[in-house]
C-alpha cells in the first residue's frame, strides 16, 4: 500500500473543507497498489532513493486529483501546499537538495511506469471486481462507446521524409467519422469529421457510471473489434461476473451481426442501434413465406392485402425457442431472431423496454465527458501511444479509487459516488 500519512488535527481545524486533499486520501485508500510498489522497489534495488517509489506514485495520483495536466504547475502546487507534501510522503525536515522532486525525476518515473502497464491494468481489474462484490446491480446494464483523444502535436512525416525534431507524434493515426442525416427536403446528407490522434474504447456500468473495461488505440482502430476484445478481458470473462451482466447498450457504430451473435452466445442481450444497410431501396422485407413484413428498424407488420399493412403487437420474447412473439387479431406469430440477427434482437427494437434501456447509453457519454473535463484529455500535451495508455489508465484507476475509498469509509449514497468520481 502506498504511504498515507495522517493529517494533523490542527490542519483540519484550519480548513473547514478539505476538498482535493480529502479526495486524494480516499483515492490512495481505494487503490490496492502493493504489488506494483514491490515491483518498483525491487527494480530500483540499491540505487539512489532520494525520492522513494511510493512517494513518486502518490505524487502522480495527486497530480490527477488536483487537476494539473503538467508537471510544472503541479510542482508549484507542491511548493506552496505543505499539507499535500505530507500526504504524499515528502517530509520537510529531511535534508534534501530539492524540497520537491525536479521535473527530470517525474519524467524518469513516468518512463518506469510505462513498463509496468500490465500491473496497473491488474489494479484496475481488481477495483472492478470489488465493485461487482460491493455494489448491488453493478454491471447488470453496461454501456459502451469509443472516444477520440485528439493529438495537437506535430504530424508524423510522410513516407520517405524524416522528422527534424522529437516533437512529432508518430503513433497517432487519422480517422474519419461520418454522420448521416436528412435535410428539410428529405435528402440524405453525409457529414464527415476528421480526427488525428488516439481513441479510448470503454465499457462502463450504466447504473453507477464507473468504467469496467477499456483500451487505448490509434485513432483508426475498429471500434467493433475493440469492444469484442474488451468483452473477453480477464475481469469481464470471470464466470461470476458473466452471470450478472445482462445488457450491453451500444450506438449504431457497433451494428454488426458478428458482435450481436457473440453477445447472444455469452448470454448478454444486445441493445444496439441499427444502420439502414438495405441496398435495394425497399421499405420492408417479407418474413419467410408469410403475410408478415418488417422494416430495418425492427417494426413488424401484417399484410391483409397488397395495399394494407397493420402493425403487429409485440408480446414478448420466448427464451427457449429464441423467437419474438407478435400478435394479430388474437393469433400469435413467431419471429425467430436467427432469421435476421441485426434486425431481430432478443429485446424487440420497437418495444418500450428497448427504448428505455437505450436511453442509459448516455452514462458512457458522461464518463467520457469526465475524462475530457476533469482529467484534461480534451486539451493535453501527451505524445505517444504508450504514454497515452498509461495516463488514461491512471485516470480511470483514480476515478475508481475515489469511489472505493468512499465505500471503505462508510459512504453509501450512490449519487455522491457518481459525483465524486
Amino acid at each position: 500500500m502506498a504511504i498515507i500519512p495522517e493529517i494533523n488535527l490542527f490542519d483540519y481545524l484550519e480548513i473547514n473543507e478539505l476538498g482535493d486533499l480529502e479526495r486524494l486520501k480516499l483515492a490512495l485508500e481505494g487503490i490496492d497498489d502493493e504489488n506494483l510498489m514491490r515491483r518498483l522497489e525491487a527494480r530500483r534495488g540499491n540505487g539512489r532513493n532520494d525520492y522513494p517509489v511510493r512517494v513518486m506514485w502518490n505524487l502522480f495520483i495527486a497530480m490527477k486529483i488536483f487537476e494539473h495536466k503538467g508537471v510544472a504547475p503541479f510542482r508549484r502546487e507542491l511548493f506552496r501546499n505543505s499539507q499535500l507534501r505530507r500526504i504524499c510522503g515528502l517530509n520537510d525536515y529531511e535534508k534534501k537538495k530539492y524540497l520537491v522532486p525536479p521535473a527530470r525525476v517525474f519524467t524518469g518515473f513516468l518512463n518506469i511506469l510505462m513498463d509496468e502497464q500490465k500491473e496497473i491494468d491488474k489494479i484496475f481489474d481488481e477495483q472492478v471486481s470489488q465493485f461487482f462484490d460491493i455494489l448491488p446491480g453493478f454491471g447488470e446494464n453496461m454501456a459502451g462507446d469509443g472516444k477520440y483523444l485528439d493529438s495537437y502535436a506535430k504530424r508524423k512525416p510522410k513516407e520517405g521524409q524524416t522528422s527534424t525534431d522529437n516533437r512529432t507524434e508518430n503513433d497517432a493515426e487519422w480517422s474519419v467519422k461520418k454522420y448521416e442525416y436528412y435535410d428539410k427536403n428529405g435528402k440524405l446528407q453525409v457529414k464527415k469529421e476528421y480526427h488525428f490522434g488516439f481513441k479510448v474504447h470503454m465499457i462502463c456500468c450504466a447504473k453507477y457510471e464507473f468504467p469496467m473495461a477499456y483500451s487505448v488505440t490509434a485513432g483508426n482502430a475498429d471500434e467493433k473489434k475493440e469492444i469484442l476484445k474488451l468483452l473477453q478481458c480477464p475481469v469481464m470473462s470471470m464466470e461470476k461476473h458473466r452471470e450478472i451482466m445482462k445488457y450491453l447498450i451500444l450506438d449504431r457504430g457497433y451494428d454488426s451481426s458478428a458482435l450481436i451473435k457473440f453477445l447472444k452466445d455469452k448470454g448478454i442481450s444486445p441493445v444496439v442501434d441499427i444502420r439502414n444497410c438495405w441496398k435495394d431501396g425497399e421499405d420492408t422485407k417479407q418474413y419467410k413465406d408469410t403475410d408478415i413484413v418488417y422494416n430495418y428498424k425492427g417494426e413488424v407488420f401484417y399484410m391483409e392485402d397488397a395495399d394494407k399493412r397493420i402493425k403487429m403487437k409485440y408480446e414478448g420474447y420466448d427464451k427457449q425457442k429464441k423467437c419474438l412473439r407478435y400478435s394479430h387479431k388474437g393469433k400469435i406469430y413467431k419471429i425467430y431472431t436467427s432469421y435476421d440477427e441485426r434486425v431481430f434482437l432478443p429485446i424487440a427494437r420497437d418495444s418500450e423496454k428497448f427504448k428505455k434501456l437505450y436511453k442509459k447509453r448516455t452514462s458512457v457519454e458522461r464518463l467520457n465527458g469526465r475524462l475530457d473535463r476533469d482529467y484534461f484529455f480534451e486539451d493535453h500535451y501527451i505524445r505517444g501511444l504508450r504514454k497515452m495508455r498509461l495516463l488514461a489508465s491512471l485516470s480511470l484507476v483514480v476515478m475508481n479509487g475515489i469511489a472505493l475509498g468512499k465505500l471503505r469509509n462508510g459512504y453509501t449514497e450512490i449519487r455522491s459516488l457518481k459525483k465524486i468520481a
